[in-house]
């Protein structure tokens, strides 16, 4: 039995280890995006007074829809290490950025957080898109289900009287050792951390089968609703759709005492108008409280709405919790740092996983040279004694 796991814990290891110690080390670098944001992008992120009233959005939208001659389609209003509007305009994909002291246009970008955008798709996608989200999903399976558990097994010591060299980097051991303590250790202490990492990565890799699943352990009345499900009602000649300033407007009117967080206008005549909502501007340790609604973008009535306090548990277990978990959040600086250190766990498994395979694998080699010169040497003594 031990056997078995063993090699099912080193080929998956090895194989599913490189996808993990990739996405490991740009999740390492995403824990402090917000602070890598506004220190690669000042210009934009950072308001020219920070202490000043943050100017009507209403002044954004008409300045932004002026300069840029077509009618804004995306709000990103001044949260946690944004201190300024971003817009988007129809038939512009770049990401325009307003001065929240002023209103004025201070800049652009191909991405909304710029290259740290391009480290996380590299963390969710491997930048190839859904093929990437696949092996990614996948990879996190094997390691909270496969890896972690053979590896726990085959950490547990025959003897109890050896426990106490599985919890510890011995003294003046040789590299061979010392590699098999760093393996052995780092993946007993980091083995719970690494579980609800992977487990929450799951739900991004496969978001509407992870929330289907659970949903059913939750005893879930009714499923969750998707977006690409929700739909405005048909358009009736002589009804407009709801204009950005009436958006703000319906926006305004919900979620009294919550900080907006985005406005995103419907794509089509059948979408539908998207609002978000955060209980405090700033980045704060604990679950995350979003609101979300979808409004009928003709009649502005709520289409579906997210409330993180009265809805089913198991949405609430996935949007409220799985987000600053999986990042990091969800402890504030604490877990922020040991999460950092958290993703460089897989890459240094798979190294000293490695090191120890073909460690194994020299000796093994030895011992079968030696079998050979021994053989040949004895049947050359046998040829000897016959003459």
């Amino acid at each position: 039995m031990r056997k078995l796991l063993l090699q099912l814990h080193l080929w998956i290891g090895l194989t599913a280890g490189a996808v993990l110690a990739f996405v490991g080390l740009t999740g390492s670098l995403y824990v402090f995006q917000p602070e890598l944001t506004v220190a690669l992008y000042p210009e934009q992120y950072k308001s020219s007074d920070p202490g000043a009233v943050t100017v009507d959005v209403r002044l954004v939208v008409s300045k932004a829809e002026e300069q840029f001659g077509a009618p804004v389609t995306n709000i990103f209003f001044p949260v946690r290490e944004l201190e300024n509007y971003i817009v988007k305009v129809k038939g512009n994909k770049q990401f325009l950025f307003f001065d929240a002291a002023t209103g004025n246009y201070v800049g652009q970008l191909e991405k909304r957080r710029g290259v740290m955008d391009t480290v996380l798709e590299m963390h969710r996608q491997l930048t190839i898109g859904d093929t990437g989200a696949l092996i990614t999903g996948i990879s996190a399976l094997l390691l909270a289900f496969v890896l972690l558990t053979t590896g726990l097994y085959l950490w547990m010591p025959r003897k109890k009287r050896n426990l106490k060299d599985g919890l510890g980097l011995k003294a003046n051991a040789s590299f061979k050792r010392r590699n098999y303590d760093l393996h052995n250790v780092f993946g007993f202490y980091f083995s719970i951390p690494l579980f609800f990492a992977a487990i929450t990565g799951v739900y991004f890799g496969f978001q509407e089968k992870t929330q289907a699943v659970v949903d059913k352990l939750t005893f879930a009345k009714e499923p969750t609703p998707f977006v690409k499900a929700l739909q405005s009602s048909q358009p009736t000649q002589g009804i407009a759709p709801l204009s950005v300033y009436q958006a703000i407007d319906r926006m305004d009117d919900l979620y009294p005492g919550y900080v907006r967080r985005t406005l995103v206008m419907a794509p089509d005549s059948a979408g539908t108008l998207n609002l978000t909502y955060l209980a405090t501007s700033d980045l704060e340790a604990g679950p995350q409280d979003r609101p979300m609604v979808y409004l009928d973008q003709y009649t502005g009535a709520i289409v579906y709405e997210y409330n993180p306090h009265t809805a089913p548990i198991g949405r609430q277990l996935t949007r409220n919790w799985f987000v600053p978990i999986h990042f990091g959040e969800i402890g504030g600086w604490i877990t922020r740092i040991l999460w950092f250190f958290l993703g460089l766990m897989p890459a240094t498994l798979w190294v000293t996983g490695i090191v120890m395979w073909r460690g194994k694998n020299r000796k093994k080699n030895k011992r079968s040279n030696v079998q050979v010169r021994g053989g040949a040497k004895a049947e050359n003594l046998t040829k000897i004694t016959a003459k």
